[in-house]
């Protein structure tokens, strides 16, 4: 489950039958509304490639989860395998839900390929002679919007309900694709969502806010959007007033963070300005994408001024065709400076750009009428190569843990419905599975 910059594959041709209309998601759907601890892929497997059934229901049991995501991709036979396995999770009192790949991540699964509609009926048909088979997914699932358009969706939503309307349809997001435009375009045909990975608890409480259409605070955060051309010298940048103080030595300190981690440098800028002048910059390209403490020294910038203005700014050197990224701000603070609102108050900063950018700044609160409830699992990266990529090093089994925790928590005070763990390595020698197995069990035992 990688993200990737690529083209969206030609629509299939999908008839919508007449007769299935499909409910909006106004509450939990059956297969989202238990409790739901889970786990995703990593199958153990025979020497054949065969999926070891007997040992994957026996870990799974061991771990303590009560759903298991069967992804069919690894193998030709994984459709198969997966035939073998419900009726032996059922007898462990397991669920289980089907997970699927896009289009762009191919080579496409057997049987059934790129043919979503034909999946949809599999998966609703093998439901009914399994009934813990409850729910699937597809992954990265904005990523090929253009191609799991709205519409889309209702009409594989329509083929599969017409066969089981209890079987639920989840598509996996990740934390900075959750908006209010994808909840308004998508609640009415979805039953929840996946959603992955987090950094923080407070990811968790604004994708809580924009799915349960709540009151959303402006968030501090420049952004270049993905699918979208930019050219030499565009830009958005927050700025306010600062007044200066007598001080030997000026600073600005803040924490920040970008969702990209890739090589591809030299188009998107981090800048800290002070009067129009660039004080600090740091290219996207690179570095993990957890929060990091930066410090400035802007004492030069400040000599013979009673006042200037600081500004964040997110440009672009070159300009991209499809070069998403999202750069996040907080924790200001200043020693000789005093700003007129930190970076909690994104409201009160004002607001320039040119180009196709965005910004979380300059805007109110957006207040929710609470007109809907869209159920989310959190996603936490139980993979030491995938934690790597989100967090950073060290990607130790207790940090994998921590995070696990983090949404553990989180789904006990109800800002989500469950939690599933990605590719949590289920060996005998596994050093995560232990961690991860006490705090699934702790959490399992415990009331919501």
């Amino acid at each position: 489950m990688k993200r990737y910059l690529c083209s969206i594959f030609s629509v299939l041709l999908l008839t919508t039958p007449g007769s299935n209309g499909v409910a909006g998601a106004a509450s939990p759907g059956p297969a989202v509304g238990r409790q739901h601890l889970a786990d995703y892929d990593s199958e153990l497997r025979r020497p054949d490639g065969r999926v070891d059934i007997d040992l994957m229901v026996k870990r799974l049991q061991e771990l303590g989860v009560t759903t298991y995501y069967w992804l069919i991709w690894h193998a030709a036979t994984d459709w198969e395998d997966l035939k073998l396995f419900l009726p032996r999770a059922a007898a462990a009192g397991l669920e289980v839900w089907v997970y699927l790949v896009p289009p762009s991540e191919g080579p496409p699964a057997e049987p059934f390929r790129l043919d979503y509609p034909r999946w949809a009926e599999g998966i609703a048909r093998l439901s009914r002679q399994h009934p813990n088979l409850t729910a699937w997914v597809i992954d990265d699932f904005y990523a090929n919007h253009e191609f799991f358009t709205p519409s889309y969706v209702r009409a594989l939503q329509a083929r599969a309900k017409g066969l089981n309307p209890q079987l639920a349809f989840l598509p996996l997001m990740y934390f900075d694709e959750v908006n209010a435009r994808f909840a308004e375009d998508y609640r009415a045909v979805i039953d929840g969502v996946v959603v992955a990975y987090l950094q923080d608890r407070e990811e968790i409480e604004r994708t809580w806010a924009v799915l349960n259409d709540a009151t959303v605070p402006p968030a501090a955060e420049l952004v270049c959007p993905g699918n979208t051309p930019s050219r030499a010298g565009d830009f958005v940048m927050a700025s306010q007033p600062a007044k200066v103080l007598p001080a030997d030595r000026c600073l600005v300190q803040f924490r920040e963070r970008d969702n990209f981690s890739g090589p591809t440098a030299g188009y998107h800028f981090k800048q800290l300005l002070v009067n129009e002048s660039v004080v600090w910059a740091e290219d996207v390209a690179g570095g993990p994408a957890n929060w990091r403490q930066v410090s400035v020294d802007v004492s030069p910038n400040l000599r013979g001024k009673t006042n200037v203005t600081v500004a964040f700014r997110l440009w672009d050197k070159k300009g991209v065709s499809n070069f998403g990224v999202r750069w996040q701000l907080g924790g200001l603070r200043a020693e000789g400076l005093q700003f007129q609102a930190d970076l909690g108050q994104a409201q009160a900063w004002k607001v320039n750009r040119q180009g196709p950018f965005e910004s979380g700044f300059g805007s109110a609160p957006k207040t929710g009428a609470r007109r809907f409830h869209i159920p989310f699992i959190s996603m936490t990266a139980g993979d030491a190569e995938e934690f790597r990529l989100r967090h950073g090093d060290p990607a130790s089994p207790e940090r994998i843990a921590e995070q696990l925790r983090l949404s553990l928590q989180a789904r006990q005070e109800g800002k989500c419905e469950g939690v599933v763990t990605y590719c949590l390595d289920k060996g005998r020698q596994s050093p995560a599975f232990p961690l991860a197995q006490k705090l699934f069990r702790q959490f399992r035992s415990e009331k919501k």
